[in-house]
């Protein structure tokens, strides 16, 4: 029998549940959908905000000067830019964090030992770092900001949060290549390896214990991602070009990403290794499903993903469209991705 202290217990929580997703939601609501650009119609080039649901550039401000800006990430859910700069040549790289739209700039992290970029974790709270100091390859960290705590996890590369912001997947060189898949945990602060063998490439599907990787094996029999199942311990081929996962012909596939949320993704590919005249780009669903192909022309020199089902690519002008190629795009003349300057 359940008893009825017991159900109105599970109905307020319930209750409470969906008045947070409520508030967070008309939070979201308060705040414009878009991604930061650097505006070239500037004699020198700035930041600028490009509103997705205006199609306008915004001009953004910001109260203190800086000579060098690196990563710009909008945290629409709370209303809240955090960018990483440099004041002047001399000074360090900082991480900012600035209140929508004109809140003063709070430093929340800095390292004097070089530039660095990051990825804010879905819930905002932590920053994955990638530090390129004096090593050969990039010291990741994690820092949560908050508490001003950062968690090193050695050299490495390509990390990426999952969804719900409690792991970090990323490839860990323990001193020279190979690198090895690695996963940490944010409420445990700890690291564990993953796979006994290499791995050239891995993000995360929609659901963490899905990842679509390439170990070194793989690649070196067939160029392709694959997804494993990390309870079934299986893995088949995530998204192959002929429709026919049996089929013997390999294409080369390159440079994995997903967009916020890891409903869609995206990745190069060409007929080989060795030719990427042909090179083009695929976006799939988290099954590897394909929604359309771009051309060369069409994403040269780049494309990233700026929101859960938007993509914008090119440079100067960009071009804004969905993930699943509906709806046609929208130009963006005089704008391009922020670029970091030596």
């Amino acid at each position: 029998m359940i008893h009825g202290s017991y159900v109105k217990r599970g109905s307020l929580a319930l209750l409470l549940l969906f008045i947070i997703f409520l508030i967070s939601a008309v939070r979201a609501a308060d705040f414009p959908r878009g991604f930061f650009i650097e505006d070239l119609r500037q004699r020198a080039p700035v930041p600028a905000f490009y509103n997705l649901e205006t199609h306008h550039i915004d001009s953004f401000t910001f109260h203190q000067p800086y000579v060098h800006f690196i990563d710009l990430a909008w945290d629409r859910e709370q209303g809240r830019v955090f960018f990483s700069a440099q004041r002047t040549p001399k000074e360090p790289y900082r991480v900012y964090i600035k209140a929508w739209p004109d809140g003063e700039e709070k430093v929340i992290y800095e390292n004097p030992l070089g530039p660095f970029r990051f990825l804010l974790s879905p819930d905002g709270r932590e920053l994955a770092l990638q530090v390129m100091g004096p090593s050969a390859w990039p010291i990741l960290a994690v820092h949560d900001w908050e508490k001003s705590h950062t968690t090193l996890l050695g050299q490495g590369f390509s990390p990426d949060w999952s969804v719900d912001g409690k792991k970090l997947l990323f490839l860990k060189i323990p001193e020279s290549l190979p690198s090895w898949l690695a996963e940490y945990e944010v409420a445990s602060d700890t690291t564990t390896l993953l796979l006994n063998e290499p791995v050239a490439e891995a993000v995360y599907a929609d659901d963490p214990n899905l990842i679509i990787l390439k170990t070194a094996k793989q690649s070196k029999t067939c160029d392709e991602f694959q997804l494993w199942d990390r309870r079934r311990g299986t893995f088949v081929p995530f998204s192959v070009s002929h429709g026919d996962k049996n089929t013997k012909h390999c294409t080369s596939q390159r440079e994995i990403n997903a967009f916020p949320g890891h409903q869609f993704l995206y990745f190069k590919e060409s007929p080989s290794a060795t030719d990427v005249t042909e090179q083009t780009m695929v976006i799939s669903d988290a099954g590897g499903g394909r929604l359309q192909t771009l051309s060369r022309d069409d994403w040269d020199p780049g494309a990233t993903a700026v929101e859960t089902a938007t993509l914008a690519i090119g440079e100067d002008p960009l071009y804004v469209m969905s993930a699943d190629g509906t709806g046609g795009s929208v130009e963006v003349p005089k704008a391009r991705f922020v670029r970091y300057q030596q």
